[in-house]
């Protein structure tokens, strides 16, 4: 980022929106946070036997094969910075930390590939869904993590710092938002009808905490704040459009009134989340999807 902000690539302070939640308002056939119907087109399972118990005197060995025949999760990550462990973190990013957590709760490692990319946009990630490597490890998905947008705005943010009318400056940009995960959303359905789609919002797209306090005069917090409102709405509507699941680390770092000072959570320049808020994102997604 250049101007007013450290260059983190993605975060976001706004206005709280939905909190740990899915949104329920879904099409048939799509993810929500209480139950996952079946999707579309598909047969509901069939009630199977439960497996026999082992025999007395089982082996190890064949106690843990029978656990390996299980398939492992497989966690797919995308997004800017915050996914990706930016802002000189050195830190376990909250996409390998829910992979973490999966773990402790099934005793299952899963696969975990992160393709998030600092100082992306939501127009690179539409871009990025033609990479082979991309589409071949969301085809064997279970859960497919999504944060982006904040870095779409960094133009319009400046403008609106120096006196721009932010509803002229900022709706432009959130249809763009919105247009563009629907659209990275629907390739995703296209690959893996099957998978969890978590859609994720910014507690800030700019800085925030201490270092927004001390870095910005009062028009450049309000241009932030807004900023924020703007692009967790987008990405509010990209999830409700396509019936995923809406994680609010808004929500998680600030309270549901957006209150709650989140400097703790958050590394030096303000911008990326610290080891301790990457473990907080991830446990907001494992709170609505523990197993992957």
């Amino acid at each position: 980022m250049t101007g007013c902000r450290p260059a983190r690539l993605v975060s976001s302070r706004v206005v709280p929106l939905l909190g740990v939640v899915a949104l329920t308002a879904c099409a048939p056939g799509t993810d929500s946070a209480v139950g996952l119907a079946a999707p579309a087109g598909l047969a509901t399972p069939v009630a199977t036997a439960a497996p026999a118990a082992p025999k007395a005197g089982a082996s190890a060995a064949a106690t843990h094969k029978a656990t390996m025949r299980k398939k492992a999760p497989v966690v797919v990550g995308f997004g800017d910075s915050v996914p990706a462990g930016g802002g000189h973190c050195s830190c376990t990013n909250f996409v390998t930390a829910y992979g973490n957590l999966i773990a402790t709760h099934t005793g299952i490692k899963p696969t975990v590939d992160n393709f998030a990319v600092s100082g992306s946009t939501s127009a690179d990630l539409v871009d990025q869904m033609t990479d082979s490597a991309v589409r071949a490890a969301v085809a064997g998905a279970s859960t497919v993590l999504i944060m982006t947008g904040a870095n779409d705005y960094d133009d319009a943010f400046d403008e609106v710092s120096i006196g721009v009318d932010p509803t002229e400056a900022y709706p432009q940009v959130a249809t763009a938002v919105e247009d563009n995960v629907v659209t990275v959303i629907g390739k995703i359905r296209a690959l893996n009808r099957t998978a969890n789609v978590v859609v994720l919002d910014y507690w800030a797209s700019m800085e925030d905490g201490a270092v927004a306090e001390n870095d910005y005069d009062a028009p450049t917090m309000a241009a932030s704040i807004s900023c924020t409102a703007s692009t967790n709405t987008a990405l509010t509507l990209a999830a409700k459009a396509t019936g995923s699941t809406y994680v609010s680390t808004y929500t998680a770092f600030k309270g549901s009134n957006g209150s709650k000072d989140d400097t703790a959570l958050l590394m030096p320049d303000g911008d990326h989340p610290n080891p301790t808020g990457h473990q907080v994102i991830a446990a907001a997604i494992a709170a609505v999807y523990p197993s992957g």
